[in-house]
């Protein structure tokens, strides 16, 4: 019998595992950011948190989804059930590639025993959890048919990403794009899913000595940004209001790009941030607050993290 999943999106909001497993019903899994935390689990609601962004080893950490896949085979669900069926409350702040595999498993959890690598759902599974927990800088081949599926399922996603309407979206714009890519990745699993070509640019905007400011067109971007030699970056995107999101990242905590260092310069130098909303992230990638945004400049933040590269 399938899962019994209510899903709550609510973009933007991030809160403590406290707050969580105080504010949220009983029975309630937290994915991706949801919680600013590492992965927790307390028996007591039950609550879960499943996320590799912050307080972790990201290269040691497997995505969300991968998370996911690997808790419902060793009994998930023994855990979180109402009256003899599996049921959770599903908390999330966004939308992406991630959130929507995760979700896709945790509400087809009676087929994931009978996964296997033949599958193009489990080949999806596969690569979204390498791509993601290395925030693309896993090398790829473009020409690969399951490649090339991936980019379909998740083309609404990069297209709200790449035209700037995810920073518009409100939550049922956002519950509809994962309820749409859901759709595509059940398509997938029954072998019917679609094709699209990669698209993977960028333009430089600026950067420092070790490291590159761009501009994204597409999700394979910093997949040919690190093929192209280039180790450490931040991805701007300017929203609305004057306002603009950031991703700030590194191929691997191997690369002299001190993130923990950075954040801290960039809340300080951020004019207003306060309680969760704020610069920060894993060791290998992060970024400006994910519900306000920053009011930095593009310059301003490039200054800001010459500085501090200019002392390591």
């Amino acid at each position: 019998m399938c899962p019994r999943i209510e899903l709550h999106v609510e973009p933007g909001v991030e809160k403590s595992w406290q707050d969580f497993c105080r504010e949220n019903p009983p029975k309630s899994i937290a994915l991706d950011g949801y919680v600013n935390g590492p992965p927790a689990y307390d028996p007591s609601g039950p609550y879960a948190n499943f996320d590799h962004h912050c307080g972790v080893n990201r290269l040691a950490t497997r995505s969300t989804s991968g998370q996911v896949l690997v808790a419902i085979l060793l009994g998930l669900f023994d855990s979180f059930c109402e009256d003899g069926q599996a049921f959770a409350h599903v908390f999330v702040n966004d939308c992406d590639q991630d959130v929507c595999m995760a979700y896709w498993l945790l509400t087809h959890a009676d087929e994931v025993p009978n996964l296997n690598v033949e599958m193009e759902i489990s080949q999806l599974v596969i690569i979204e959890d390498l791509m993601d927990s290395t925030a693309g800088a896993i090398p790829i081949n473009p020409d690969r048919v399951n490649i090339r599926k991936q980019a379909w399922v998740f083309e609404l996603y990069d297209h709200a990403r790449n035209s700037g309407a995810l920073a518009r979206m409100n939550r049922e714009e956002m519950q509809r794009l994962i309820e749409e890519t859901v759709d595509r990745m059940s398509l997938l699993a029954r072998g019917e899913g679609g094709e699209r070509e990669l698209c993977g640019s960028f333009d430089v905007l600026g950067g420092g000595a070790e490291w590159q400011m761009i501009r994204e067109h597409g999700q394979y971007a910093r997949t040919r940004l690190f093929a192209q030699g280039i180790r450490a970056f931040v991805a701007v995107r300017e929203c609305s209001r004057g306002r603009y999101d950031y991703t700030v990242g590194r191929m691997s905590p191997f690369i002299n790009f001190p993130l923990d260092q950075i954040f801290l310069a960039l809340n300080r130098a951020e004019p207003a941030t306060a309680g969760q909303d704020q610069w920060g992230g894993s060791d290998m990638i992060g970024g400006s607050p994910r519900r306000s945004g920053s009011r930095l400049t593009p310059t301003q933040v490039e200054q800001t993290i010459e500085a501090v590269m200019n002392v390591n």
